[in-house]
């Protein structure tokens, strides 16, 4: 899978010429390897490009992103891969145990926690979040995610809600967690995963209710970016600041141990969720830490 992000804001024509990315606008040609892209966001709607790019960018792993008239993210292409195990992969999802999906609930939702706790530490505020995520139960019983949360946003951010859509910082969080999203679900349907499935979320009319689970402690990621920015000025995403939310996905996270981009932990959460699925054993899970040390702030400062 490649590393590079490319964001498109203005009008261009996309074309493809052994393995090649043609990039023509009215100023600039320009071409790119398609094996080094990992993310490609359709910022506007006057881009054209051909099914042929499709395909290479389904066979390279690029996830495509496109926005909508407000510049949102509203839609994700990924590759849906020709995994000779995908059907074996499959019936074993479908039919885990419910014990074996609670405590994969259990600890997604105590990471996220912890990682929400490093998250105000980085700021410089003391919090009982770390102790909430150790009386975290099976499935979360008692909902200590959502009591987490209530404590969270309001020492993160103050008087602030998230179920304002107008705010600036609801805007910069959403277009963040639209970006995660879509690397994430790649990376379920790379690991051969069904990604309507999920260990928690069950809404039958959304076809990502595993990603949706899988993405919680990426959250907090991009919650500390956002909260790193200045939005005393701003009263709406320009470009240069949805640039900074997309390098997100290039930012490091504590793997095991090990300095490891989110792109590249999506890609390892995710195999090791399908080898809890295999071996039934949620100690095989692997999930990315908030830890400041590892964490590359450079454009968020």
């Amino acid at each position: 899978m490649g590393w590079r992000i490319l964001q498109l804001t203005k009008p261009c024509k996309l074309s493809v010429k052994k393995k090649q990315l043609f990039y023509e606008s009215d100023d600039i040609k320009t071409t790119i390897p398609i094996e080094d892209l990992s993310v490609v966001v359709l910022e506007t709607g006057f881009v054209q490009l051909t099914g042929h790019v499709l395909a290479e960018f389904a066979a390279n792993d690029v996830v495509l992103i496109t926005c909508d008239a407000s510049h949102l993210p509203s839609g994700t292409f990924f590759p849906f891969h020709d995994n000779s195990r995908y059907s074996e992969m499959a019936h074993i999802q479908v039919v885990a145990s419910e014990p074996l999906k609670k405590r994969v609930w259990q600890s997604v939702v105590q990471q996220k926690i912890l990682n929400q706790s490093a998250v105000l530490r980085a700021f410089g505020i003391e919090n009982a979040l770390s102790e909430i995520a150790k009386r975290v139960q099976s499935g979360d019983s008692d909902n200590r995610e959502a009591h987490a949360a209530q404590l969270y946003w309001r020492l993160l951010f103050g008087d602030f809600t998230r179920r304002d859509d107008a705010n600036i910082i609801n805007k910069a969080l959403n277009y963040g967690y639209a970006i995660v999203r879509g690397c994430v679900a790649r990376n379920i349907v790379a690991s051969g995963l069904l990604p309507c499935f999920g260990i928690h979320h069950d809404n039958q009319l959304n076809q990502f209710n595993l990603v949706d689970d899988m993405m919680e402690p990426l959250r907090p990621f991009v919650d500390f970016c956002v909260a790193k920015m200045d939005w005393t000025t701003c009263s709406d995403l320009a470009p240069e600041l949805k640039n900074k939310l997309i390098s997100i996905l290039l930012c490091n996270a504590n793997m095991n141990g090990e300095a490891i981009s989110l792109l590249k932990c999506a890609e390892i959460m995710s195999a090791s969720l399908a080898k809890v699925f295999r071996q039934k054993d949620c100690r095989l899970l692997s999930l990315p830490v908030f830890d400041p040390s590892f964490f590359d702030m450079g454009d968020f400062d």
